[in-house]
């Protein structure tokens, strides 16, 4: 991800992916996992957010990633609830079950425990869903609980800004 970050720049990130999706009369689900629902906050804070953000899910357990979101259990068996493919479940998932445009999703460890050599904590995976196809992204984020989920969401809503802004020729489906 380069190129000036948004930080730098004004209405608020998630007043201008607001202003995006309903430009385009386009649609956001959330899936979450380990920022709790923290990312819904921060779209539903801006008023009229209603037209364009059509709801989350705050998928903490695995049952619940195979119960709501369709993730399968052979990728929560093979690959962890931590992986690009469960993250791109995640998203195929809530973008399915909302019928919106775009479905995110982000997975992850916040720590302090639960991490691995090989998914240390800070380890996050992100998920866009749209109509350009599925990409997904990890991320190595460091510090405290709090630190990681707030730059968790950070990058997820600033990847999402920066999809739109580069699709601003598609068109809703």
């Amino acid at each position: 991800m380069s190129g000036q970050l948004h930080a730098e720049r004004e209405p608020s990130l998630e007043a201008l992916i607001g202003d995006l999706l309903r430009a385009r009369g386009q649609t956001l689900a959330l899936a979450e996992s380990c920022t709790g629902g923290y990312v819904s906050h921060r779209i539903t804070r801006i008023a009229g957010s209603s037209a364009y953000f059509i709801g989350s899910a705050v998928t903490y357990s695995n049952d619940l990633k195979v119960r709501f979101l369709d993730v399968r259990p052979e990728t929560l068996e093979s690959s962890g609830a931590v992986s690009r493919e469960t993250a791109v479940e995640m998203a195929e998932g809530i973008k399915r079950r909302c019928q919106t445009t775009y479905g995110v999703a982000i997975t992850g460890i916040a720590g302090p425990t639960g991490g691995s050599a090989e998914k240390p904590v800070g380890t996050v995976w992100i998920a866009i869903a749209g109509p350009e196809g599925i990409s997904a992204r990890r991320f190595a984020f460091h510090g405290e609980r709090e630190r990681i989920i707030m730059d968790a969401s950070q990058a997820a809503l600033e990847w999402l800004r920066r999809t739109l802004e580069d699709t601003a020729g598609v068109q809703s489906q």
